[in-house]
């Protein structure tokens, strides 16, 4: 998973790498705790912090907020989330016990 900011002037990308187990469980967690229909701004620092934590730390909470596009701030936080349990469910599609 990737994620381009602009910091200092200039876009810099940056990979996630491997998602652990934990980081599922995480995801699955905020997704179920936020209200995506009225998003608050503390549910919002929340979710830019799993944003920060998803991709390791290596870029700030602040570094996101101002090196992210406005427009892409909903896409870029639902993509995250759907590709953490998206390849949740690929890992489990078929397995019936």
């Amino acid at each position: 998973m990737e994620i381009t900011l602009k910091i200092n002037g200039q876009d810099k990308t940056y990979t996630s790498g491997s998602i652990s187990a934990r980081m599922v469980r995480t995801t699955i967690a905020v997704s179920q705790e936020i209200n995506f229909e009225n998003i608050s701004p503390k549910e919002l620092d929340k979710l830019m912090d799993y944003i920060v934590g998803l991709f390791g730390g290596q870029f700030s909470r602040d570094e996101l907020y101002d090196g992210l596009a406005s427009k892409d701030l909903i896409p870029t936080i639902t993509r995250c989330i759907n590709e953490v349990v998206g390849a949740m469910g690929e890992a489990t599609a078929g397995k019936n016990e």
